[in-house]
């Protein structure tokens, strides 16, 4: 056995970088025993890999080197434990939050492949929908601020001067009778079940009240809502061209006794 280790074999022996060691040098946090000053050569003690160990240890469970410094001074079962247990909670909730948001980028995937299975961006017809829930998001002035904005299918509400925003809870198919118990009720809200003229929009979202203005003129014969629902198909995370945007728009069909309960 070596009574002392060079910074090569320690950097092979725990698959490191020779720099590596060369930083935690320093700033302190793993200093050699022998360190030769005209040739700046570093030998180790080979009792040394235990406190690099538990540097490597604690590097594997994102601690910070600030953080790993007062862990090592501080170091005691006790001490060591209730750390452990904190770290431990830090943990699960930053591998919770990872799972939401592997759920939602999984969801948005799902809608979009089901949505460009079926695109027809020359189609206008009645279709009807189920009630579907979404995270309301608010203005346009917060939209930016919501990690909801940037994982989940973004939906646009457009009412009178009105303009707000959501992040829809897409359902696959075969999770669709299931979609009321999957949704927290405190976090979402619900675009309501019921018929709805449905059509496409391709192209940037400032052009897009052109189209449904066109789809309103086209059906004249229809009663239809004041409120606008846009969902984003193609959008700014997808598409570096904002000509190649598509958005497909609901107008909500009114019946007749609706009209005469309002």
């Amino acid at each position: 056995m070596k009574k002392y280790l060079s910074v090569g074999d320690l950097a092979h022996t725990f698959g490191l970088d020779v720099q590596t060691l060369h930083y935690y040098d320093s700033i302190r946090l793993f200093q050699p025993e022998i360190r030769e000053e005209k040739t700046r050569y570093r030998k180790y003690r080979f009792d040394q890999i235990y406190q690099l160990a538990s540097i490597r240890y604690l590097r594997k469970m994102g601690y910070s080197l600030d953080n790993i410094q007062e862990y090592l001074d501080t170091r005691n079962p006790d001490n060591t434990l209730a750390l452990l247990g904190k770290r431990s909670e830090e943990l699960q909730r930053q591998w919770e939050r990872l799972i939401r948001i592997n759920n939602a980028i999984q969801r948005k995937i799902q809608f979009v492949n089901q949505q460009r299975s079926h695109l027809d961006l020359d189609s206008v017809e009645v279709q009807w929908f189920p009630e579907r829930y979404y995270i309301p998001i608010g203005s346009e002035e917060i939209l930016y601020l919501e990690d909801s904005f940037y994982f989940y299918p973004t939906i646009a509400f457009y009412e009178g001067d009105l303009k707000y925003f959501g992040a829809y809870l897409y359902a696959p198919v075969d999770e669709q009778n299931e979609q009321e118990n999957a949704v927290d009720p405190h976090n979402a809200s619900v675009i309501e079940a019921g018929q709805y003229l449905v059509g496409y929009h391709k192209g940037p979202y400032e052009t897009i009240q052109q189209t449904i203005q066109s789809m309103r003129g086209t059906h004249e014969d229809l009663l239809l809502g004041e409120r606008v629902i846009n969902f984003n198909i193609i959008d700014q995370f997808l598409e570096r061209n904002r000509a190649n945007y598509i958005t497909q728009i609901q107008i909500p069909v009114i019946k007749d006794n609706d009209r005469l309960e309002e």
